[in-house]
């Protein structure tokens, strides 16, 4: 029986698409696509997210240290490592995006 359940749950487990999956298959957006996304709830919760999981193994870098792509290329790596949910890792990207070195 407890063999048939860890069985389902593998299987299950591995339906779903994990954020870093999800992550890399997202184009590079811009400021303004994000914002016609999310909303300054979601925003705010994805620098929640960020300072509450990143914080945990490293200092953080701020958000205009970086590009938009600059992030993309280090949250691929960095959202499995935190192990984020594809949700939780879209608001951490979005705040980072929003608020990134635009140009």
């Amino acid at each position: 029986m407890s063999i048939m359940v860890g069985l389902g749950i593998a299987v299950l487990v591995g339906c779903f698409p994990k954020a870093s999956e999800v992550i890399r298959n997202l184009p590079v957006e811009n400021k303004e696509q994000i914002l016609s996304k999310y909303n300054a709830e979601q925003i705010a919760e994805g620098k929640v997210l960020f300072t509450n999981n990143c914080a945990k193994c490293h200092k953080l870098k701020e958000p205009e240290s970086r590009t938009p792509e600059q992030w993309n290329k280090t949250l691929k790596r960095m959202i499995p490592k935190a192990k984020l949910n594809d949700r939780d890792g879209q608001l951490v990207r979005a705040y980072l995006i929003v608020n990134a070195k635009q140009g």
